[in-house]
């Protein structure tokens, strides 16, 4: 499981950067992919990625949090010290 966590958090990184290389002038040529320039079509690749490892990674961590605040629900008078 903690390698399925570090190998979609990997993705998350390399995305983040593809999407900002157009701003450095990496993968910025008018070239056409498809209908979409070269910059436009990497980004919106990323993004659709991006979506992906969220759906991914929303039960990897936020299942577990949910199911321990059912097992011991918290009050707002409560502290937990």
């Amino acid at each position: 499981m903690k390698i399925m966590r570090r190998l979609l958090w990997l993705v998350v990184c390399v995305c983040l950067v593809l999407t900002w290389l157009p701003y450095f002038g990496l993968f910025n040529s008018p070239t056409l992919i498809g209908f979409l320039p070269e910059p436009l079509a990497l980004t919106l690749v990323c993004n659709v990625i991006l979506t992906l490892c969220v759906l991914a990674i929303y039960p990897l961590y936020f299942t577990p949090f949910i199911n321990a605040l059912n097992n011991k629900p918290m009050s707002w008078g409560e502290r937990n010290e």
